[in-house]
């Protein structure tokens, strides 16, 4: 009997595995490698035969890449042997016209944000700068986790709430961003509301691809992965684009170009979640952390420090698109506006809160079933669907 309950049990659990897996966001796990298993980096061309850009990591064909000066292209074809690909050109993108009205002074920035925490985590946990470093790898203890510590040490500074996950994810292998998956999900949970999600890389092409300067400040450059297989596209893109009109604008060079890979990254757990690779293997540790300083302003900005101005022509279309975009008006002695949460941002976070509920709601059933014999299972499901055991 023991045996024929404990079977029972055992046929449950995996029958609600099974429906959990079915409403889980689709992954192709292979569209979230981003690393190569041999050295290397590809290289995308235009149609013209121009070089865009590189990168260490596979691209795929429908993958979309905006250049620094905002040419928005899609790839059309990739040769995985020559580790190259070629793509058309779209149109330009039109980024959000950014007014600074103020800069938040850190006692305004934390009473603003005393609910809202920036998240930081590095799925490639082993990412080092061989001129600082030594070594392209440190098992567990990157000089990657260096950067980040340095941007979240900078966002703090501006009186922003900032959690530095520094769990270790290795290898740096297919498996990682299924391991640092976990590792997003508590932080997530344990830090909620949430105001953005960063996880930090850096890239592994030639140096001069990421090295650049700022202010008369030697540093290197970043750029923003968004994976376009999840939910939070839109929102995800509305930041990048934000934080690119900023740095534009305010550190010009900074933002080497947005990467739109195939893929979720993870970043269908919240809205507002975006990959920054901070420079690459061949510059030093100290110019990734000298980018990453100024990248707190950026994100400072572009989620509490100003207005993102409505582009229609005139005054009257202007008022309605903000109002359309949920802006908040402020009296003018207050000298700040902050940049709200857009209606794509508000359902990415409607969506986000909907999986936890999902992933709680279930493991909790997992936990009565495994708490239960199996004839209390069967009396369960009886009950459950409205019969009744015989007298």
């Amino acid at each position: 009997m023991k045996v024929k309950n404990k079977s029972k049990l055992i046929g449950t659990i995996i029958m609600f595995f099974i429906i959990f897996a079915s409403i889980q966001p689709t992954k192709i796990s292979v569209a979230d490698n981003w690393y190569e298993d041999e050295p290397g980096y590809y290289t995308l061309f235009d149609e013209n035969g121009n070089e865009l850009t590189t990168m260490a990591s596979e691209m795929f064909k429908d993958d979309e890449y905006i250049s620094s000066d905002n040419k928005h292209y899609s790839i059309s074809r990739v040769n995985k042997e020559e580790k190259s690909a070629y793509a058309k050109y779209l149109g330009d993108i039109e980024l959000p016209e950014f007014e600074e009205v103020q800069e938040l002074s850190m006692q305004v920035a934390a009473q603003q944000n005393k609910d809202r925490s920036i998240l930081i985590y590095c799925t490639h946990s082993s990412e080092s700068y061989v001129p600082s470093d030594g070594t392209t790898a440190i098992p567990g203890k990157g000089g990657i986790f260096d950067v980040a510590e340095n941007f979240k040490n900078a966002l703090q500074e501006k009186g922003i709430k900032t959690v530095l996950d520094k769990t270790s994810h290795d290898p740096h292998d297919a498996g990682a961003y299924r391991r640092s998956r976990q590792t997003a999900v508590e932080l997530i949970r344990k830090n909620m509301p949430v105001a953005a999600v960063f996880d930090i890389h850096r890239d592994a092409t030639p140096k001069h691809t990421y090295e650049t300067q700022v202010n008369g400040e030697y540093m290197s450059k970043v750029r923003i992965v968004i994976g376009k297989r999840n939910q939070n596209r839109k929102a995800n893109e509305e930041l990048a684009y934000k934080i690119k009109a900023i740095a534009d604008k305010a550190y010009p060079g900074l933002i080497k170009d947005i990467y739109i890979g195939r893929g979720e990254y993870n970043q269908e757990l919240s809205p507002r979640s975006l990959l920054f690779e901070f420079g690459t293997h061949e510059v030093s540790k100290e110019a990734a952390i000298k980018s990453a300083q100024y990248m707190a302003d950026v994100v400072n900005k572009a989620i509490y420090g100003g207005i993102f101005k409505a582009k229609d022509k005139t005054d009257d279309k202007k008022s309605e698109k903000r109002e359309e975009q949920g802006l908040e008006k402020r009296p003018k002695e207050q000298g700040y506006r902050v940049s709200p949460i857009s209606q794509e941002e508000q359902k990415g976070a409607g969506r986000g809160i909907l999986w936890f509920i999902i992933v709680a709601a279930v493991s909790i059933v997992i936990f009565v079933l495994i708490s239960k014999s199996g004839d209390e299972i069967s009396g369960s499901f009886r009950n459950m669907f409205g019969r009744k055991r015989k007298e």
